[in-house]
């Protein structure tokens, strides 16, 4: 009997454990509205996208990051030029609206220029008093401590920490400042996110995209920073006023 009770004994203590099942595998926090509903959407380009339930962000958690060194290196391979006729194009188009949206503006931010601030040229010859800032080309541009109107273009999707950077950002806006953002909104169907159309999706296939924003992503950024939409073209482009 001594044996038989020893051998059970024995036989527990060897039986798998059930695990209890790791939510961080099933959920992760959002770097936008700082919160736990994220869940896993899709693997594809050698990385995950995951969907916030909460603010509506699409976004690559951290262990998928490239390196700052090819990052910048990447930066480097834009045409993104004066001599570049159709960049200039589009964005004197973008400037367009937002002498229309924006009247009354003085002062200006380019956050997120890039090696060469095309924007901050273009605007300087409408009369438009402008400093450029990038953190990897121009990190000591940001000399104001407000900014009537503040332009972030193809800079949003390379935010790692979105959160961090509009509670940064948004401050430098002055009362009923604009904030004006150029970035692609990622394919929905129904108003919400389309996950066949984004799986086959050009724009996430960069590897220093890593933020993609829908329609109620900007209706949660506008009311999470006290800020209204005043103009929003659904495909690329959106101005938002302070309150």
């Amino acid at each position: 009997m001594s044996d038989y009770i020893h051998r059970l004994e024995r036989s527990k203590l060897n039986k798998p454990r059930r695990q209890k099942p790791n939510k961080q595998l099933y959920r992760m926090k959002c770097p936008l509205c700082d919160c736990y509903p994220a869940i896993f959407q899709l693997k594809s380009d050698l990385r995950e996208y995951w969907f916030c339930q909460k603010c509506c962000l699409v976004f690559v958690p951290p262990k998928f990051f490239i390196p700052r060194e090819e990052e910048v290196k990447r930066y480097l391979e834009h045409e993104n030029s004066l001599g570049n006729e159709g960049y200039v194009k589009m964005f004197q188009e973008k400037i367009n609206t937002m002498k229309k949206i924006c009247p009354g503006t003085s002062t200006v931010m380019d956050y997120g220029c890039g090696y060469e601030p095309v924007l901050k040229s273009l605007l300087e010859r409408e009369g438009y008093q402008v400093n450029a800032y990038d953190p990897n080309f121009f990190p000591s541009g940001d000399s104001r401590k407000e900014y009537d109107l503040l332009v972030s273009t193809e800079t949003f999707e390379h935010f790692k920490k979105p959160r961090e950077e509009l509670t940064h950002l948004i401050p430098k806006i002055s009362n009923r400042g604009h904030l004006v953002v150029m970035t692609r909104f990622y394919p929905e169907k129904k108003n919400a996110l389309c996950l066949d159309s984004f799986s086959k999706w050009y724009y996430k296939r960069d590897p220093t995209h890593v933020a993609f924003y829908g329609q109620k992503t900007f209706s949660w950024i506008a009311e999470e920073f006290g800020m209204k939409i005043c103009h929003n073209n659904k495909v690329d482009f959106i101005i938002l006023q302070k309150k």
